[in-house]
């Protein structure tokens, strides 16, 4: 059954599913997991669920090709289809709009008047150590790529944002700050 209407919702995870499958070839929702992790799960947050229940909604719509195995585990792998391809092309075109930044530790400290000037320098010596890790991983992974290709450009945005963070957050560990 395919109903690829416009009326069909896509949201951000089901752009996820399209996009791997066309970047990466055919796969099951475990590949999924796996590619998500090693490449947008670095600046797009989201329950990795959905990899799961995503590629059956789009393989309904007309956008995936289902193989289901016959015998053992009956794993079934996904194939972007020309409808998948369509869709992802019409969404690569639009407008990206404004950036979202969900911060906690941002969030935390807009509210930290209503707490110590010792629990700020906690905070920020927690978001240090976090920018620290996360710093030291883009790193590794930089060491890996050449970073000239349009989906390694992400890691080089990382990279900066880390860099950024720690400078930010270090200023705020001071106990003069």
């Amino acid at each position: 059954m395919t109903d690829a209407s416009p009326e069909a919702h896509l949201g951000p995870s089901a752009y996820i599913v399209l996009g791997l499958l066309g970047q990466y070839g055919p796969g099951t929702s475990y590949d999924l997991k796996n590619w998500a992790d090693a490449s947008v799960g670095n600046f797009w947050t989201f329950p990795r669920s959905q990899l799961y229940a995503e590629p059956q909604r789009l393989a309904q719509l007309g956008l995936l090709e289902e193989r289901q195995e016959e015998g053992g585990r009956r794993k079934r792998t996904y194939q972007v289809t020309d409808a998948g391809r369509a869709a992802l092309q019409a969404w690569l075109a639009e407008p990206a709009g404004f950036p979202e930044l969900r911060d906690l530790g941002l969030l935390k400290l807009f509210f930290a008047e209503q707490g110590s000037a010792e629990r700020v320098r906690q905070l920020a010596a927690e978001q240090l150590g976090l920018h620290r890790a996360r710093l030291k991983e883009y790193e590794r992974q930089a060491d890996c790529w050449p970073t000239t290709l349009p989906a390694e450009q992400p890691l080089r945005m990382g990279l900066l944002y880390e860099r950024a963070s720690l400078a930010f957050w270090g200023v705020l560990a001071e106990p003069e700050a």
